[in-house]
């Protein structure tokens, strides 16, 4: 049987149209009941796809691939993003079953301020509470970044950011996430809650105060210093 000659154009146009027809493929959403549901818990919080970009640490497309299909909904990426928007897998799963109402009924969503331009984002007010301040001590404690710490805690790098910064408004369920995602418990941050100035303030301090000593005042309180070592 004689063989068919196929000349380099041909082969090249025959590659072209796979690459065409592979690319159409991975453009093909498949809208999953997780994808669905998130996208339902979204609009309980009240929250547009860029207002949840920012809880999560990712942009507005990042959100619209996950409610479109267009990106693979892992378990643990599903984890992040409810405890992004502060629901559990229970919710999830009421909504799935079309049991919204259930969630709606115990929540009453707050519709955030839009603040689209990047120059008026930077000078909103932003709210640190002493709670935020109390996570991000213990944070420097651990010896943390902040995307370190996002890491730990399961969340997208820049979440953590945003908290620090009084982006994000903490439920106790968050804060005690955080904290265990540390290493630390309750009591532990109850007591740097509760106390009159941070322990990491008062380490700042000492540095500062030992940097401005001359080298015969350092080498007089060096004795005193290494009595303390642990």
């Amino acid at each position: 049987m004689a063989e068919i000659a196929i000349s380099k154009p041909a082969v090249r146009s025959h590659r072209r149209v796979n690459f065409i027809i592979q690319g159409v493929a991975t453009m093909k959403k498949e809208i999953t009941k997780e994808a669905l549901a998130l996208k339902k818990l979204r609009e309980i919080k009240g929250l547009d796809r860029k207002q949840a970009g920012v809880l999560l640490g990712v942009s507005f497309k990042t959100i619209e691939k996950f409610e479109n299909g267009r990106t693979i909904l892992t378990r643990p990426k599903i984890t992040q993003i409810l405890s992004g928007y502060d629901f559990s897998w229970k919710d999830l799963e009421a909504c799935i079953d079309g049991k919204s109402e259930q969630i709606e009924s115990r929540f009453v969503a707050k519709k955030p301020k839009v603040i689209a331009n990047n120059h008026l984002r930077r000078s909103y007010k932003k709210i640190i509470t002493k709670e935020v301040k109390t996570l991000t001590v213990l944070r420097q404690l651990k010896g943390l970044n902040k995307y370190q710490a996002s890491r730990e805690c399961g969340y997208p790098k820049c979440t953590i950011g945003h908290i620090e910064n009084g982006r994000i408004e903490m439920s106790p369920k968050r804060i005690r996430h955080i904290v265990e995602s540390y290493g630390f418990n309750m009591s532990d941050y109850e007591y740097h809650l509760k106390s009159e100035r941070f322990v990491t303030e008062i380490q700042e301090e000492c540095m500062t105060i030992i940097k401005e000593l001359s080298e015969e005042k350092l080498k007089a309180v060096h004795p005193l210093l290494s009595t303390f070592k642990s």
